[in-house]
């Protein structure tokens, strides 16, 4: 027989362009199992351990410290080597006192940076959908592969679901995933890319321009220096109202 599904390995000059790795030191590097990113914009647990936190010296070493379950995303305990880490992903090492969220970056693609204790209490999460399911209910699809569920009382004026659209982002609690606040996707908010050539750039959504066609509709971002950039609107994450719920690195 076969063996079916895709290749569980891939080679090194073969990996995203972000990952901070020696593409000429070995052959082989981990792939990241299917999870809730996509494997080409995600970071493999084991490669976060042995590559940019440098905890361990080898594969063996990185693998046996996540066996032993050091390692928390979303506060929950990982010991899958594997598992894909992503945009705005909480990751928590309580045996060292240090906490990261990963965040979009000019130069690397995706970075870890480092947070204080309370804010590992939640994370924000961009609505990519909204689908109504059985019993009138609807469900809100977020980028990080999480659901959430919006229990409707009356399916024929469903009131509780108008206050959420797609590209809204969602600050939820960790780890028990409520809603605590709703950040609306208009001018006049904090915003950060979170791809294409000016991934990384933050600063207030100066208008936003809808256009019939794939990648069509564009948002220009107004920076501290009042100079525009114009990025595609999926590209888009909200991050703030007045201003932004979470720390973002220090421009250098």
């Amino acid at each position: 027989m076969t063996r079916h599904g895709g290749s569980k390995s891939q080679k090194r000059l073969n990996t995203p362009a972000h990952l901070q790795i020696a593409r000429k030191q070995g052959t082989f590097f981990i792939k990241p199992s299917p999870g809730p990113h996509p494997s080409r914009f995600c970071l493999p647990l084991l490669h976060v351990v042995r590559d940019l936190l440098h905890l361990g010296d080898n594969y063996s070493e990185s693998k046996k410290l996540i066996s032993l379950g050091y390692f928390k995303v979303d506060q929950k305990i990982i010991k899958d080597i594997r598992y894909p880490i992503g945009l705005m992903d909480v990751l928590s090492i309580e045996k060292m006192g240090k906490y990261y969220r990963v965040l979009p970056d000019s130069h690397h693609g995706l970075v870890l940076h480092e947070i204080p204790i309370k804010n590992t209490e939640f994370k924000l999460c961009r609505i990519n959908k909204k689908t109504s399911v059985k019993g009138g209910n609807f469900q809100l699809n977020l980028h990080d592969g999480n659901n959430i569920l919006i229990n409707i009382k009356d399916p024929k004026n469903p009131k509780e679901s108008k206050g959420y659209s797609k590209m809204d982002v969602l600050k939820i609690s960790l780890p028990e995933k409520e809603i605590l606040k709703t950040i609306k996707f208009k001018e006049g908010h904090h915003a950060i890319i979170m791809d294409g050539k000016n991934i990384g750039q933050i600063g207030k959504i100066k208008s936003i321009t809808k256009r019939f066609g794939p990648k069509a509709s564009t948002v220009s971002i107004e920076h501290e220096n009042k100079e525009l950039t114009e990025t595609l609107y999926d590209y888009t994450f909200v991050i703030g109202e007045d201003k932004s719920e979470i720390t973002i690195p220090k421009i250098k």
